[in-house]
């Protein structure tokens, strides 16, 4: 039974890699695939695409607020730039939300009419209330009149936009933040809510997929977000180009779209008090029933605390103190499988002409020991859904963004400069290995070599995900060590 006993430890292990490694490349287990569904409502020509670098000839037309620095050009009523004013890029300038080629070009159900729309030159008119500021853009087109109306929000990070006079929409994309963080461990892209559940539109079979009176739309990056919600019903369509590239195109079913956004951080709170369901944005995936308690806890201790790598460090302790007594319970199942080993051999050797027999006799020994075979092996398959929510949440949480820690670690999102914190976690990832009991020598080789492989996958890790897993490799180093001579 010492080989099964091995085998189960290190099925274990290596579950954990599998699924450490399926995160790492991109592979959410909670991706849902979306339905490819084309609607009579939507069967629409393709609007004409504007060329990557357009060289418009309005006036532009520059708007700040406590959040903003927006600016809008008056060819199309284009949103051209949109900065965020308290978030920085890796450049520390305020961080861009909207690509080169600007936000929210119009969209009618026929081609010639959206380029007439795009190369319109609108009269603008702005209006600086107390709470917001208004600009209102003004054309002729076809003996109508063409009106296209921002509001920006001095408290919020709000925008509402409406357009009137004729049949058209916006649309927008390929990305949204050119400049934020890479996210092959995070799905990133467009969302839409149809007020049961979100789906990630992924477009791996198709190059569009359509929407009907969606409650939301969004297109997210890895800590940002421009959320659409429309306030008339609305034909949403959505298209891939390229690997990454996403255009989303919103028409309203009458002659009026009247929407209000989000566009700015993806702060778990801040998306949540809308009530729409916004915090979605933020990708927990499958155990983010526990990331979110997680979260909260790692935002209550660093107000009292106003370092998030402390925070991390003593949500880690708590989760080894919650898990504590499991940690006992499996080290003393592996410490007592350790001493049947031999009485184990001796039945294999009388009966190895009889498996039956074999396994009964086994079973047998293993009552009278009251040991439980997989007791070394299940209270550390019950930590995963915490590892790995608690891994997810350091991976995404934009309150880690440019967090400073100690010394060198200036940014616990981004990878140690240094590379200290993951070759430590290697090394005490190492040790655990050699006090781990009754490990089979044959197999044994095999498991010192999973802290090589673990090393080199965290070398370009967020810090903050290294610090934790090295704090709890440390508290595990400590916990063995008890157990060894305080719980035999």
């Amino acid at each position: 039974m010492e080989e099964q006993k091995s085998s189960l430890l290190i099925f274990a292990l290596s579950l954990g890699l599998a699924l450490l490694l399926y995160f790492y490349f991109g592979h959410q287990l909670n991706r849902q695939q979306v339905a490819q569904q084309q609607s009579n409502a939507t069967k629409k020509e393709a609007p004409a695409k504007e060329p990557k670098k357009v060289e418009l000839k309005g006036k532009p037309i520059r708007i700040e607020t406590p959040n903003y620095i927006a600016v809008i050009n008056t060819q199309a009523g284009v949103l051209t730039s949109l900065k965020l004013k308290k978030y920085k890029d890796d450049d520390n300038k305020p961080i861009e939300l909207i690509p080169q080629n600007g936000f929210f070009w119009n969209y009618a159900p026929r081609k010639d009419l959206t380029r007439a729309l795009n190369q319109l030159i609108f009269i603008p008119t702005v209006e600086d209330a107390k709470d917001k500021v208004i600009v209102k853009l003004t054309a002729s087109l076809n003996n109508a009149t063409i009106t296209k109306m921002y509001t920006f929000s001095k408290k919020e990070y709000r925008i509402s936009l409406k357009a009137s006079g004729l049949p058209y929409g916006v649309y927008f994309g390929p990305k949204v933040a050119p400049k934020d963080r890479k996210a092959r461990y995070s799905f990133v892209g467009p969302l839409v809510y149809d007020g049961k559940k979100v789906k990630e539109v992924k477009l791996k079979k198709s190059p569009s997929a359509t929407f009907e009176k969606p409650v939301w739309v969004a297109l997210q990056s890895l800590y940002f977000t421009v959320t659409l919600i429309p306030q008339e019903p609305v034909n949403v369509k959505i298209t891939k180009e390229g690997k990454k590239d996403y255009y989303v195109y919103i028409l309203p079913e009458k002659d009026l779209l009247v929407s209000w956004g989000f566009a700015g951080p993806k702060k778990y709170d801040l998306l949540k008090s809308y009530g729409l369901k916004l915090e979605e944005n933020i990708r927990f995936g499958i155990f983010g029933i526990i990331s979110k308690p997680l979260l909260y806890l790692m935002n209550w201790l660093y107000k009292i605390i106003p370092n998030y790598g402390v925070a991390i460090i003593i949500i880690t302790i708590l989760i080894k103190i919650l898990f504590h007594p499991l940690t006992v319970k499996g080290y003393k199942s592996m410490n007592k499988m350790k001493e049947i080993q031999p009485l184990i051999q001796q039945i294999r050797e009388a009966y190895k002409d009889d498996p039956n027999r074999m396994n009964q006799e086994i079973m047998e020994l293993y009552k009278k020991y009251k040991i439980n075979p997989l007791g070394g092996c299940l209270p550390m398959l019950l930590q995963i859904p915490v590892f790995f929510a608690l891994y997810k949440l350091l991976m995404i949480s934009i309150e880690l963004r440019h967090a400073p820690f100690i010394l060198w670690i200036t940014d616990l999102s981004a990878k140690d400069p240094y590379y200290v914190t993951p070759i430590l976690m290697g090394v005490t990832m190492l040790i655990q290995q050699l006090l781990t009991p009754g490990q089979d020598p044959k197999q044994s080789k095999y498991m010192l070599a999973l802290p090589v492989v673990f090393t080199i996958i965290f070398l370009n890790f967020p810090s903050g995900l290294c610090l934790y897993f090295l704090v709890s490799n440390i508290i595990s180093i400590i916990e063995q060590l008890m157990i060894k001579h305080i719980y035999k």
